[in-house]
């Protein structure tokens, strides 16, 4: 036991932005983790034939001690108690809740040099006066599914590991899994015709809209007449709240010019932010606040395609729907806990998306299109050195900082690439000082390929090793 509680008291706890019905209120992330089996949500797991599977962490060689450790204190204290996960908590005031999606009872234990702290369970209900039981270096069981139950007013460090089990008779037979192309049945139109024409604008009913906290932020210089023939009808068209569209402009004449070409009703603001897209980006995330899940588009999207059967790709005509699901994705699914950032496929080539459903080592998440839940971080910042290839920079701080980024291997999207605005398109030099850049800042996470033409490219490294920060 000494051995497990020094480890947990040394160990850098991993901030955690899912499981919201422990957070205080005003809080947006606890400290603590996962290990062993986690469900994964509906329709994600389906793609494998089954609902459960170990968790990233779980496979970590710092956290790997720590999981074997905890085992065989469960071994020693509770042997006949069977159980499929380990949740570890460090120095958080649970708060009032049910374990909702547990199997029957749990088990749990304190640790640490921690006063008070003790488990408050409301057997007689949730507004009675609660039982409060000391479970500092000693196991306890209760069914956490039926008693609502929180932790006192403590000092010092508190570590609690709750033993519990997720595992029911249907997650691992195959007859009950639900085949993965109806669960993107409701966001892709069937017809052969891979882009219609979005020409004519029908803003989405509000009514039948699905509001939820996200925001569309798109950085534009120069290209009003592309935000206004592509990505704004894109969006709007596939049921994307007008509330939502957030526009980034360079300067006041730019403002002006945005003002003048596009209709009021079409985005929520259109804001002075800063010059150069690396600059624009940082802008945008400062202007958010911390937690906000932000979807940035490029001013020139024609369309957000899925690979949903055979080797055909076709539209997505629910955009908003699909944005909540991915930002559900991170924030209440345990197996991806602590990562922030997600992208697409970077080509729309249905040949070539063949391969993993979703991963989330590191690849590439291109700037056109990805979401990321927001945190005020200058370690997150891509340095103006890599401007032209500051999202494959941004995609190695994620990395670094969360452990993974998750992509979404069968999405992609229709734009243009080097289009006049924007960045430009006489771009080789500022590539090959970007590469150099990115290359000898991130030698374990990338080196330097190139093109037939020459063209300076990165090549990154799918597992690199990494200490989380």
């Amino acid at each position: 036991m000494f051995e497990l509680t020094n480890l947990l008291i040394n160990l850098n706890f991993p901030k955690n932005t899912s499981r919201k019905n422990v957070l205080q209120e005003g809080d947006k992330t606890y400290t603590g983790f996962v290990l062993g089996y986690i469900r994964l949500m509906y329709g994600w797991g389906q793609k494998w034939g089954w609902t459960v599977q170990l968790s990233n962490k779980t496979y970590e060689q710092k956290y790997n001690e720590i999981y074997q450790l905890s085992k065989d204190l469960a071994s020693e204290h509770i042997p006949d108690f069977n159980y499929s996960t380990i949740q570890y908590n460090k120095n958080y005031k649970i708060a009032k809740h049910k374990d909702k999606r547990n199997a029957g009872i749990s088990y749990i234990i304190g640790f640490g040099d921690y006063e008070g702290g003790e488990l408050l369970i409301y057997f007689d209900g949730r507004d009675k006066d609660p039982t409060a039981v000391d479970i500092k270096n000693k196991f306890y069981t209760f069914d956490g599914t039926k008693y609502y139950h929180e932790v006192a007013d403590f000092t010092g460090n508190r570590i609690s590991l709750v033993y519990y089990n997720i595992i029911h008779d249907k997650d691992i037979k195959k007859e009950d899994v639900v085949n993965a192309s109806t669960v993107i049945d409701f966001i892709v139109d069937e017809p052969e015709e891979i882009i219609a024409d979005n020409q004519i604008l029908q803003p989405p009913d509000p009514k039948q809209l699905c509001i939820e906290n996200y925001v569309i932020a798109i950085p534009t210089y120069q290209r009003y007449n592309e935000l206004y023939n592509k990505t704004l009808p894109t969006l709007l068209n596939a049921s994307v709240s007008p509330e939502k569209i957030y526009i980034f402009v360079a300067n006041e004449e730019e403002y002006m010019l945005y003002k003048s070409k596009i209709p009021v009703d079409w985005y929520k603001e259109i804001i002075i932010g800063k010059k150069g897209i690396r600059n624009q980006r940082k802008f945008i995330s400062k202007y958010f606040e911390e937690g906000k899940c932000i979807c940035s588009f490029d001013d020139d999207v024609e369309a957000i395609l899925c690979k949903s059967s055979g080797d055909k790709l076709h539209k997505v005509n629910n955009i908003d729907r699909l944005i909540v699901n991915n930002f559900n994705l991170l924030e209440k699914t345990v197996e991806f806990e602590g990562i922030h950032l997600w992208g697409f496929y970077p080509t729309p080539n249905a040949l070539w998306m063949k391969d993993s459903y979703l991963t989330t080592d590191l690849r590439s998440i291109i700037g056109v299109v990805h979401g990321y839940i927001n945190r005020h971080d200058e370690e997150l910042y891509p340095n103006e050195l890599s401007e032209t290839k500051e999202d494959l920079e941004q995609s190695i701080l994620f990395y670094k900082k969360d452990g993974g980024i998750l992509r979404f291997n069968n999405l992609s999207f229709k734009t243009k690439f080097n289009a006049p605005g924007g960045l430009g398109q006489d771009r080789f030099e500022r590539n090959k000082i970007a590469q150099e850049y990115i290359c000898e800042t991130y030698p374990q996470f990338c080196k330097k390929k190139f093109r037939k033409n020459g063209t300076p490219e990165i090549h990154l490294f799918k597992n690199p090793k990494i200490n989380l920060v």
